[in-house]
């Protein structure tokens, strides 16, 4: 049995963990499979019916062999085939408040820059935007490659009110700084 509301892990094995109630969120820590000398993918977006995988443009075959192995895991966690992946340069902080999703379940990873930022909301109260020194001090950022699996806020997954809500946002980012970044959602029909 998992301890808390956030579990981490060294092998995908860690997002079993999800089936347990009071865990929110299961990271698994790996390096990014972004080759170190590969041009940043160019932003996409892929679709799967349950059947199909639909892709909105070309990908380097990398990227396209990570997005099949993890949106099998979103299909494993959700007990639901379809999935919308998203695949994007970021040069702004997209999502700047901390908040949960609306979606049933939600996979991100950075493949470069730094990943989402994440806090426990009892540690963070009202401080949504993150601009208080104490706020900050609690802030947790994944790693480049850490792929990390949300519970969102859509009905099926119910936390017992025992367990610390967990809530994330964007880090910076900048042109000069940008992210490379993938999220597949759970898309029920």
């Amino acid at each position: 049995m998992a301890v808390g509301a956030v579990v981490q892990g060294q092998a995908p094995t860690v997002f079993t963990t999800l089936f347990e109630p009071q865990v929110r969120m299961a990271i698994w820590s790996r390096p990014s499979p972004m080759p170190p000398d590969a041009p940043p993918p160019a932003d996409f977006t892929a679709e799967c019916d349950g059947r199909w995988i639909t892709l909105s443009g070309a990908a380097p075959e990398w990227l396209l062999q990570d997005i099949e192995r993890l949106a099998e895991i979103v299909a494993a966690i959700s007990g639901c085939d379809a999935w919308r992946a998203r695949c994007e340069t970021v040069t702004r902080r997209a999502c700047p408040r901390f908040h949960q999703d609306a979606v049933p379940v939600r996979l991100i990873v950075a493949y470069e820059g730094p990943g989402p930022e994440w806090a426990f909301a009892g540690e963070i109260g009202e401080d949504l935007d993150g601009r208080n020194i104490s706020t900050r001090r609690r802030v947790r950022t994944l790693h480049p490659g850490d792929v990390a699996v949300m519970k969102g806020t859509a009905p099926g997954w119910e936390a017992w009110p025992e367990f610390p809500q967990v809530l994330h946002r964007s880090p910076p980012a900048g042109r000069r700084s940008p992210r490379r970044v993938l999220t597949i959602d759970a898309a029920p029909m």
